[in-house]
C-alpha cells in the first residue's frame, strides 16, 4: 500500500486542560491561583563566563558575582490548605475505525479493514488497558504526583466511581492486584468508547493531593516568544474562573501523559508517548529510525502483511504484533500521515 497524497485521522482522546483547586468552608471550588515574582537570579550558566570554543572570557570577579533581575510567575499551596484537587475530563471516539480523510479508496479499505481485524482480536484491551494505567497511576499530574499522598476518583457515565488510593505508589509493571477491578472497569469503557461510534465515552477525573506544608505547584508552563516590559519571563499556563486566574496542566500535556504506552519499540526499556519515530524527550533520540524500518511510515505500507499476521496469528507476543500495537496507537492519536506532494 502507498501512502496517499491526503492522509488523516482525528485523535480519538481529547483531554481538557486539568485545573488546580482547594476547598474551604465556604467554596468547593476555590482557584489555585498563580503569584508573580520579583528576584535577582544568579548568574550561573556556562555562557556567562564562556565563549562558544570553550575560552574563558576576560571577566572581573565582580563579574559573576552581580545578578540579573527577573520576573518570573510561581505557584505555592495556600498555608492553610492541607489538600489540593486538580481535575479534567476526558472525551474518547472511535475516530480510529476509518480515516478522516483520503483520497485513494484502496487505502479506506485497507485501513478499515486493518482496525476491524485488530477489534476483532481484542487489540484495542491492550491499548485501552494502558491508558488506563496511566490515568489512575496519576501520570498526567507529572511533577506535581510526587506528593505524600494521591488518591483519584473516576467517574463514568454508566458505572459507580472508580477510586484508586495511593496512586502515586503504583508502577506501570506492576500487577496491580489490589487495583484490578479499577484498572478492569476504566479499561473497558475506554475500549467501548475507541470501537462503538455510537457510543462516546466521557470520564471526569479528579485527583486529591496531600500536600506538604506551602509546597510549590508544577502548573504547564507557556512558551514565550517575545517578553514585554513587566511581563514575566517564565509565564505558567492558566484557565480564567470569574476574575480569578487558576492554574493548570494545559490539555496537550495531560494527553501526552496518557497516552505515554510505546514500549513496543527494540529495547522497550520504557514507555514513550505514541510518536510516529518514537521519539524520547529524556534522552533527545529516536527509537523508530527509517533505517531500522520500525517507525509509522515504514509499518503503515505494509498494513495488508499485518492484517494477514492477525487473521493467522493472532495478536501474539511477537515482534510483528508489537509493531501492528503501535500502528493502532499512532491511529489513535491522530495526525496527517500523507506522503509529501514533492
Amino acid at each position: 500500500m502507498q501512502l496517499p497524497r491526503h492522509l488523516s485521522y482525528t485523535r480519538s482522546l481529547s483531554p481538557s486542560k486539568a485545573v488546580f483547586f482547594y476547598k474551604t468552608p465556604e467554596s468547593d471550588f476555590e482557584p489555585l491561583q498563580i503569584e508573580q515574582n520579583k528576584l535577582v537570579g544568579q548568574k550561573s550558566g556556562f555562557s556567562d563566563a564562556y565563549q562558544k570554543q570553550n575560552v574563558a572570557k576576560n571577566l572581573a570577579p565582580q563579574d559573576l558575582a552581580f545578578g540579573n533581575p527577573q520576573t518570573i510567575d510561581v505557584c505555592y499551596v495556600p498555608p492553610t490548605v492541607n489538600e489540593l484537587f486538580c481535575r479534567f475530563s476526558l472525551r474518547v471516539e472511535a475516530n480510529s475505525i476509518e480515516p478522516h480523510v483520503c483520497d485513494d479508496p484502496k487505502v479506506i479499505y485497507w485501513l478499515k479493514r486493518f482496525f476491524e481485524t485488530y477489534k476483532k482480536h481484542n487489540g484495542l484491551n491492550e491499548v485501552a488497558t494502558r491508558y488506563a494505567k496511566n490515568i489512575l497511576m496519576g501520570n498526567w499530574l507529572w511533577r506535581n504526583r510526587q506528593s505524600p499522598n494521591v488518591d483519584i476518583e473516576i467517574l463514568t457515565e454508566h458505572a459507580d466511581p472508580i477510586i484508586v488510593e495511593g496512586a502515586q505508589k503504583l508502577k506501570w509493571q506492576d500487577n496491580w492486584q489490589n487495583n484490578q477491578t479499577a484498572l478492569l472497569t476504566l479499561s473497558e469503557a475506554i475500549q467501548e468508547g475507541l470501537s462503538n461510534p455510537q457510543n462516546y465515552c466521557y470520564l471526569d477525573i479528579n485527583a486529591k493531593i496531600k500536600n506538604a506544608f506551602s509546597q510549590e505547584v508544577h502548573p504547564s508552563q507557556k512558551f514565550v516568544d517575545t517578553v514585554e516590559q513587566g511581563m514575566s519571563s517564565k509565564q505558567l499556563a492558566y484557565t480564567q474562573v470569574g476574575d480569578k486566574k487558576a492554574a493548570s496542566l494545559n490539555s496537550q500535556k495531560v494527553g501526552a501523559a496518557i497516552q505515554t504506552i510505546d514500549d513496543w519499540y527494540e529495547g522497550g526499556y520504557k514507555p514513550l508517548r505514541t510518536h510516529e519515530y518514537g521519539a524520547d524527550k529524556q534522552i533527545l533520540v529516536a527509537h523508530r529510525t527509517p533505517k531500522s524500518h520500525s517507525d509509522f511510515y515504514s509499518l503503515l505500507p505494509r498494513i495488508a502483511l499485518h492484517i494477514k499476521h492477525m487473521e493467522k496469528h493472532g495478536l501474539d507476543q511477537s515482534e510483528q504484533s508489537n509493531a501492528v500495537h503501535f500502528i493502532a496507537s499512532v491511529l489513535i492519536k491522530g495526525g496527517l500521515f500523507q506522503r509529501s506532494k514533492a
